[in-house]
């Protein structure tokens, strides 16, 4: 009898959280650039004027990406926040603080009953709709038959001309093998309010999953990129169809349960690199709407 509980709660599972992806609607072949089959910008329509800032910047140099209306977390109802993630079963390790959402306000509790539905600990709704988007567009991505894809948030800066990315990909390729890495960072690190980076060397605990990756690597291979195991921040990505693969299965698998720059390091054996020299950038004081629907005091002013 346990053994076809679990299976039919995997089954649920693996048919919900793709049902919650998002399209991506009038593509066309305006939004790629040599070596990078299509780029990305991921946009809430509440947030036009960050919109505005990421366009501005790329503009001047031709880039022009596919803006890719956000999932708005804070819009999710309660049936669709506890379908996308983890279901508590027996076979799971529990015993640990977590989040879970029995209305819209979050339940900070201890991570115990089976059938529940459980975020990591003061998990909000703004990330869940950060990742729900950039699984939607992997998923797009992936049904496109794309090979090499750039990702990027609205929440960019750009520090060095990006039409450099193609010769940087093609060095990368070169030095590790083109079927060898599946994410490249185009900055150094993820930079904090006063643009300090922020380096991580940790991973987040889940109750349904144990990686055994090296999340405190962080291995300089030449002059041009560091091998890394873990970091913050998901603001500017090229990432290969294997990325995608690795990404699409682990989620599909085990539903969202940690933000999503601490969920994209878990998959055994992926491998991500950053450029040792900052090309895009995160803004440092830009406006967030994780914690909090931020936007609305805009619309207010």
């Amino acid at each position: 009898m346990r053994i076809l509980f679990l299976l039919f709660i995997h089954s649920i599972v693996f048919a919900e959280l793709a049902d919650h992806f998002k399209p991506a609607p009038n593509k066309s072949a305006a939004y790629s650039m040599q070596g990078i089959d299509f780029i990305y910008l991921i946009n809430l329509d509440e947030r036009p004027e960050k919109l505005r800032t990421s366009l501005d910047q790329l503009s001047p140099f031709q880039i022009y990406p596919y803006r890719f209306s956000a999932v708005n977390g804070w819009k999710l109802t309660l049936e669709e926040i506890n379908d996308i993630g983890v279901i508590y079963s027996p076979e799971m390790e529990g015993g640990f603080m977590g989040t879970s959402y029995h209305t819209f306000e979050p339940s900070h509790e201890v991570i115990q009953n089976f059938g529940q539905t459980y975020f990591s600990h003061c998990f909000a709704k703004g990330p869940m709709g950060c990742t729900l988007s950039h699984l939607s567009v992997l998923q797009d991505a992936w049904d496109s038959g794309y090979e090499t894809i750039w990702v990027m948030e609205d929440d960019i800066e750009v520090i060095q001309d990006p039409r450099i990315l193609p010769n940087i990909i093609k060095r990368l390729d070169d030095q590790v093998g083109k079927g060898n890495w599946d994410i490249l960072f185009t900055d150094r690190d993820m930079r904090d309010m006063a643009g300090n980076y922020t380096t991580t060397y940790w991973a987040g605990r889940r109750p349904d999953y144990m990686s055994n990756n090296d999340f405190a690597m962080k291995k300089r291979i030449s002059e041009d990129f560091f091998q890394i195991g873990a970091r913050s921040g998901t603001h500017s990505m090229v990432i290969r169809r294997s990325g995608m693969k690795k990404l699409l299965q682990f989620f599909k698998a085990h539903q969202i349960f940690l933000p999503y720059d601490m969920e994209i390091i878990l998959p055994r054996g992926i491998k991500l690199y950053t450029v040792a020299e900052d090309i895009i950038s995160n803004q440092p004081k830009a406006a967030s709407d994780n914690g909090a629907p931020n936007y609305l005091n805009r619309e207010k002013s």
